[in-house]
């Protein structure tokens, strides 16, 4: 999967959290998820963007300007 990269990995999470937000305001329990289980897994979720950040850009990195996005 040559365009999957962290970039990707990072917008993937932040529409599952979105998704699974967006949950917790309805009665889904149908679907098997509730309103405690919605927000435990957007929580691992943000964590792990959060670690994927660290990773790539060392600590330093949560706070450091971002480089202006290339144009293909």
């Amino acid at each position: 999967m040559k365009w999957f990269n962290t970039n990707a990995a990072h917008n993937l999470i932040n529409v599952l959290i979105l998704l699974l937000t967006s949950l917790v305001g309805f009665d889904w329990t149908m679907f098997g998820i509730d309103a405690a289980l919605a927000l435990k897994v957007t929580g691992v979720l943000s964590l792990l963007k959060i670690l994927m950040n660290v990773v790539r850009d060392g600590i330093a990195g949560l706070v450091r300007k971002q480089p202006a996005v290339e144009g293909n």
